[in-house]
């Protein structure tokens, strides 16, 4: 309870103390905030883009269940499986993949696993082979 009494306090003497700049003086104030804001948004989403941690686990789709698994904690290397059979092992993300859609491929294939996130629960993934998709599937965690 301390603590949140302190914080009031230092909130209200940072508040009259903003009160008694100038109009400027505010101005450039409110703008260093905006800036700081856009600063920390920016750093926090630059750390979480190589994250594919979410992707780890087992997604059930319409008549079969994929096992989308990283080997080992470093997110990569990653193996795919179709109903306990291999689909792809040792795949890499792709450098063209981001925070919501990750690219699983092997240098040496023709083959890519493309996987959107659409929220917690569901996915969509595309397979393609030469550049050209041949399946899309809409995928639920199967907990």
């Amino acid at each position: 309870m301390k603590f949140v009494e302190q914080f009031d306090a230092w909130v209200y003497q940072t508040w009259k103390k903003f009160k008694g700049l100038t109009e400027k003086q505010q101005q450039f104030t409110y703008c260093l905030l905006i800036l700081l804001a856009f600063f920390l948004i920016s750093l926090i989403n630059e750390q979480a883009d190589n994250n594919a941690m979410w992707l780890d686990g087992s997604w059930k789709g319409p008549s079969d269940v994929y096992l989308i698994k990283s080997k080992k904690d470093e997110c990569q290397y990653w193996d795919i499986k179709q109903n306990d059979f291999f689909l792809m092992e040792n795949a890499q993300i792709a450098v063209n993949s981001s925070k919501r859609n990750i690219v699983l491929t092997k240098t040496s294939g023709n083959t890519e696993y493309h996987i959107i996130k659409l929220d917690r629960k569901r996915i969509i993934l595309q397979i393609f082979n030469n550049q050209k998709k041949i399946k899309e599937l809409g995928l639920e965690r199967n907990d």
